[in-house]
Formats: structure tokens, C-alpha cells, sequence
């Protein structure tokens, strides 16, 4: 059942709220009261979708992977050809949506269980389509490869969001599959 427009509306404040905050102190030093101060809600709001802040943002962040997901389930490579161009819009397209949460979340404050997680989906989810296609010879350069990637992926985003998102989805995203095609051409 799909939640009710004020109930949308709560819940992006309430997110915004956590991202502010996350910007100054790391999770674990953050306060239900403070969320609510800031999203303009009483504290029993909260309560009425959250039981802690752990827990609204372990919630928040299931929702935005499980976006990621279908984006990713969406774009399935199956030829060398194809462009990958189409899902790295969307990709960057969901970043830009949240750009706060992932700009906290790839910051000081941040919280390395979730870019592991991160790392782990793109590998799973996007990466691996890639071996399969362009045929690694030695898995030791695929494993060099990925981690020089993903890391210049999540260099890339972070570098993005922070700089306030001059560009589009689209140019990033022409960027990104720039980068990481010539860099698949060196193996290969």
C-alpha cells in the first residue's frame, strides 16, 4: 500500500533532518529530539515510523538499495556493445535525489558498513556483468581492476555531490563510462 502524501512529505523532512546532522556529528551521537526539531514534528511522529534513529536509518537506506536495485535489475548488459551509459543515468540520477544522505554518508560522519555495502551491490549488481563480458584472464587484474573502479567511482560521486551537482545525471554519468571503458581497454 503506498503511504499518503504527508506521510511522504514527514518522512523527507525527518531525512533531510538526518542529513543536516550528519554533516556535524556521526550517527550514533544523534537524538530523536534533535531530528524532530529540525523536521518541525513532535517527538511521537517519530515514534509512529521509527523506533531510533538507528533504525530510520537503517530504513532509509534499505529504500534507496532497493532503488538501486531495480535500477540496476533494469540495465542487465548481455553484449560488449551495449552502453552501460543508460544505467549510469540513473544511478547518478537516484545520487542527485539524495545527494545529502550520500554526501553525509561518503563523508567524515559517514559510516564505512554502508559503503562497504555499496561497494558490495555495485560489485554483485553491476561489475560483475562486466567480467563476464570483457573475459579477465587473470582474476587477480579483475580484482585490481574493481577495486581501482569502485574506488573511482565513489571518488567521483563524492567529489560530485560535494561540489553542489554542477553537472547533469548525464554528464556524469558520460564521465563515469568514459572512465571505467578505457579503463576495462587496458585489460584487455
Amino acid at each position: 500500500m503506498a503511504e499518503d502524501r504527508r506521510i511522504r512529505r514527514t518522512k523527507k523532512r525527518m531525512a533531510e533532518a538526518l542529513g543536516i546532522l550528519l554533516m556535524e556529528k556521526p550517527l550514533k551521537n544523534i537524538t530523536v529530539r534533535e531530528i524532530a526539531e529540525l523536521a518541525d514534528i513532535n517527538r511521537g511522529t517519530f515514534y509512529l515510523h521509527y523506533k531510533d534513529v538507528f533504525d530510520m536509518s537503517e530504513q532509509i537506506f534499505n529504500e534507496i538499495f532497493e532503488k538501486f536495485n531495480e535500477i540496476v535489475s533494469s540495465h542487465e548488459l548481455k553484449e560488449k556493445t551495449e552502453s552501460i551509459f543508460p544505467l549510469l543515468v540513473e544511478i547518478f540520477s537516484l545520487l542527485g535525489e539524495n545527494a545529502d544522505l550520500f554526501q553525509c554518508m561518503l563523508g567524515k560522519n559517514g559510516d564505512a558498513a554502508f559503503i562497504d555495502k555499496l561497494k558490495n551491490v555495485i560489485r554483485e549488481k553491476c561489475f560483475v556483468h562486466l567480467q563476464e563480458l570483457f573475459h579477465f584472464e587473470n582474476e587477480n587484474d579483475w580484482d585490481y581492476f574493481y577495486n581501482f573502479i569502485i574506488s573511482g567511482c565513489i571518488g567521483l560521486i563524492g567529489a560530485w555531490l560535494e561540489s553542489g551537482q554542477k553537472e547533469t545525471p548525464q554528464q556524469m554519468a558520460a564521465l563515469a563510462e568514459k572512465i571505467i571503458l578505457n579503463g576495462i581497454e587496458a585489460f584487455t
